[in-house]
């Protein structure tokens, strides 16, 4: 057994995200958490597999279906996507809203960094939908708080004593500088940002699963709030290197 599965005790493989999500028990999991391919955006393989939009949708609805199959009820699905093109759109209206989860307020990544167009103003925002199973669910507001701007109550005078509640609109930085950059993967999330995803909707020991794992950052981010990782990686290159990524970043 490698260290990763000792240190998080989770189920990791190299296996096509199907075949994984069919060997786990309804109902097993915390929180689903995934970034999946979005269809001819980036240009590699693993993007490019399908021979059409619709293959790729009826490719979507049926891994997002073995998800919320998985997941537990009163818990969260959050799934990363894109505005680049409406192909996107049509999964959230078609396998998200056509599914039996319920809408929450979705979360907007921010950052200020990369190269820009000078024709237009420069895309720097990612989309991540939030799906609950069922209408009420696990929210952990207090470990997630941030420091007010306004230190004291404007109508009482009192001072407060706790942070705030962050909008939903967040900026996280993924420098090329940082520690955490991971240059050998196109579309690497920020880590700060999927622990606060983390905090807030699972407690310590939860199980997150993402059955994209590329990178990796899910999978450090849970090795970070003593979470259980469950997933899954289908490119073998990706799979071995997100496994030294978590050792660097963890170990």
């Amino acid at each position: 057994m490698n260290k990763i599965a000792k240190d998080l005790k989770h189920n990791y493989q190299n296996i096509e995200c199907l075949r994984f999500l069919e060997t786990l028990d309804s109902n097993s999991v915390d929180l689903v958490l995934v970034d999946p391919p979005y269809f001819q955006i980036v240009n590699n393989d693993w993007d490019n597999q399908w021979k059409n939009e619709e293959e790729y949708l009826n490719w979507c609805a049926n891994w997002t279906a073995q998800c919320c199959r998985v997941l537990k009820p009163n818990r969260m699905m959050i799934v990363w996507g894109t505005l680049k093109t409406d192909t996107f759109l049509k999964y959230k209206l078609r396998c998200l809203s056509g599914s039996s989860l319920t809408p929450q307020t979705e979360i907007i990544w921010h950052y200020n960094w990369g190269g820009r167009t000078k024709k237009n103003f420069a895309r720097k925002s990612e989309l991540a939908w939030c799906y609950s199973k069922g209408k009420e669910f696990l929210f952990n507001d207090k470990d997630i708080r941030v420091e007010r701007k306004v230190k004291k109550n404007l109508r009482t005078g009192e001072p407060y004593t706790e942070g705030t509640i962050p909008t939903n609109v967040w900026q996280f930085q993924n420098h090329t500088t940082s520690k955490e950059h991971c240059g050998w993967h196109p579309t690497t999330k920020n880590i700060d940002c999927l622990e606060r995803m983390i905090r807030a909707y699972t407690n310590p020991g939860d199980v997150v699963l993402d059955c994209f794992n590329g990178s990796g950052s899910t999978m450090i981010a849970c090795g970070k709030t003593q979470r259980n990782f469950w997933g899954c990686e289908l490119d073998e290159n990706y799979y071995k290197k997100s496994i030294e990524r978590y050792d660097q970043l963890i170990n």
